[in-house]
C-alpha cells in the first residue's frame, strides 16, 4: 500500500470514528429531549389529574356545606310553622332537631 493509499484509509477510518461519534452526540442530545418533553407532559397530565381531584373536593365540601344550610332553613321553617299551631317549644325543639334556645328565638 502506497503512503497515499495509506492516508486516504486513515483519514476514511477518521472520518468515520467522527461521524460515529457525532451520531453518539446527537443520539444523546435527542434521547435527552425526548426525556424531558415526557416528564414535561407527565408532570402536566399528574397537576391536570391534582388539580381535577381537588376541584372535585371542593365542590362536593360546598355542596355538603349548602345542603347542610338548606336543611337547618327547614327546620327553621318548620318551626314557625309549628310555633304558628301554638305547638309547645319543647316539642317544637325536638321534632325538628333546633336548640330549645333558638326556637324560644323564633317564638
Amino acid at each position: 500500500m502506497t503512503w497515499e493509499q495509506e492516508m486516504k484509509e486513515q483519514a476514511k477510518d477518521l472520518a468515520e470514528e467522527l461521524a460515529q461519534e457525532r451520531a453518539e452526540e446527537l443520539a444523546q442530545e435527542r434521547a435527552q429531549e425526548i426525556a424531558e418533553e415526557l416528564a414535561q407532559e407527565r408532570a402536566q397530565e399528574i397537576a391536570e389529574e391534582l388539580a381535577q381531584e381537588r376541584a372535585q373536593k371542593i365542590a362536593e365540601e360546598i355542596a355538603q356545606e349548602r345542603a347542610e344550610e338548606a336543611r337547618k332553613e327547614n327546620a327553621v321553617e318548620t318551626a314557625r310553622k309549628m310555633l304558628d299551631e301554638a305547638i309547645p317549644l319543647e316539642t317544637v325543639a325536638r321534632c325538628t332537631g333546633l336548640p330549645l334556645a333558638q326556637v324560644e328565638q323564633l317564638a
